[in-house]
């Protein structure tokens, strides 16, 4: 399987072509990995549906460097090589976590 670089809050991780950004957050570990309530790595199908592991995509690859119009969920999003992705590092995502 094919590596992709992605770069979480300033740290940039290298995982393999397919992973959630969640599970690329946990990589990194600390303060990095967004809440997850209802995501189960065993559980094919879940999460996306509370909201807590919102994150803000500044940037949605090195192809592609729009930045995603909405935030999206950690554990439903996969990496793209060059993703730009950021947590506690938007203030954005900070003031949902806090209104959810």
């Amino acid at each position: 399987m094919s590596l992709v670089k992605v770069i979480i809050d300033n740290i940039e991780v290298e995982v393999e072509t397919g992973t959630t950004i969640l599970n690329a957050a946990r990589k990194i570990g600390g303060s990095v990995v967004p809440p997850a309530m209802c995501y189960y790595t065993k559980l094919e199908g879940s999460g996306g549906y509370c909201r807590s592991c919102l994150v803000k995509v500044a940037q949605g690859s090195a192809k592609d460097p729009r930045p995603m119009p909405k935030l999206v969920p950690s554990c439903r999003t996969t990496v793209q090589d060059g993703m730009v992705v950021q947590n506690i590092t938007s203030p954005e995502v900070m003031d949902n976590r806090r209104a959810i």
